[in-house]
């Protein structure tokens, strides 16, 4: 099936990569899953930017309920990598998905591949449960 099902229990998409449990806040689940996808960012830093003429990769949504990462320029995307999450009693639960299964994904794909391994990474040094996540 690839990185991707093209059907999910969440109802987010045909592009959920992963779920899971985080021990710790919003906030800082979130900064792990940045250091899980800042190699694969044109211009590293923990703060939103735009498209511009020439392709990037950069965050497009910044919050406590998650992240957004575009791949494209002002033109076309190439896709987005959301984690959402949401606070809990005990830390946060979260969602990881692409906008679009990966045979639609025609540009960047090495970036994705290299979005979703890092996240997954990132979130297993920090001690989260992951349910479910696929990585190919």
């Amino acid at each position: 099936m690839g990185l991707f099902s093209s059907k999910t229990s969440s109802g987010r998409g045909s592009g959920e990569v992963g779920r899971f449990v985080s021990p710790h806040s919003a906030q800082d689940t979130l900064k792990v899953v940045h250091k899980g996808l800042a190699g694969q960012l044109s211009t590293p830093e923990f703060a939103v930017s735009a498209s511009g003429p020439m392709a990037a990769i950069f965050i497009s949504r910044l919050g406590d309920d998650g992240i957004t990462v575009t791949a494209g320029n002002t033109v076309e995307t190439y896709f987005e990598f959301r984690v959402d999450l949401t606070a809990t009693a005990n830390g946060c639960e979260g969602h990881a998905y692409f906008d679009r299964p990966d045979r639609q994904i025609t540009r960047w794909m090495g970036n994705t591949i290299g979005i979703n391994v890092g996240v997954l990474m990132a979130l297993e040094a920090a001690s989260v449960t992951i349910g479910a996540w696929r990585t190919g």
